[in-house]
């Protein structure tokens, strides 16, 4: 059995945690306002945009002559202890269904997401976890040839959002979608034909896996 598990929203309080993000950069002297105005950088024209919280700190410094030395030198500690926005069912679900099968496959930049998974202490729970800026298909497609493992495995694929469950489920048929909208979510997208299953959290994925 393998089951590949999204980060953001499924196992982390994105929304929560962006609170907290905001607030410690108003401590260092950088308002919501700027925060919002510098999330992204208005250069990057790519469809898909990444945020970067190293970038809006750069950004203010370029734009709005702030010093960003107080907020750079506690950023990384500040990213090391982000247990608290792990959901509390996180752990028994990870536990349940054994390290040795769950991988994580995250949508994000790199760096920010890495520190973000090895904070929260997810990336102890899980055998392995993948981070990418686009569709997540063909990085699954990637890890079963890397890993030699077969189409013919029982797989699940967990997320919140219906455009990736879609990707996936497209280029791998045999997998079991399962979407799961947390009320804590950021996204409110609708189950259609291409999710299997559809979940408020992760005992009730648990049932059905179980069951399956």
């Amino acid at each position: 059995m393998k089951i590949f598990i999204d980060f953001d929203d499924v196992l982390f309080n994105s929304k929560d945690f962006l609170v907290h993000l905001k607030d410690f950069f108003v401590a260092g002297g950088i308002n919501r306002e700027l925060f919002q105005k510098y999330y992204y950088d208005s250069d990057d024209k790519d469809k898909v945009r990444l945020f970067n919280p190293y970038g809006v700190l750069e950004r203010c410094e370029k734009y709005e002559k702030i010093d960003g030395t107080r907020l750079r030198q506690g950023l990384d500690p500040f990213l090391e202890n982000l247990k608290a926005f792990v959901f509390s069912d996180v752990k028994p679900f990870l536990e349940k269904i054994g390290k040795e099968n769950a991988q994580v496959v995250s949508f994000g930049l790199p760096s920010f997401q890495q520190s973000k998974i090895v904070g929260s202490g997810v990336g102890e729970l899980v055998c392995d976890f993948t981070i990418m800026g686009k569709l997540k298909a063909e990085t699954i497609l990637k890890i079963l040839t890397e890993k030699k493992i077969s189409l013919n495995e029982k797989m699940f694929f967990i997320d919140d959002r219906v455009e990736q469950i879609e990707d996936v489920k497209k280029a791998i048929p045999q997998m079991i979608t399962i979407f799961l909208s947390r009320k804590e979510g950021r996204y409110f997208d609708e189950k259609n034909e291409f999710c299997d299953w559809h979940v408020h959290n992760l005992k009730e994925a648990e049932e059905i896996i179980s069951k399956l």
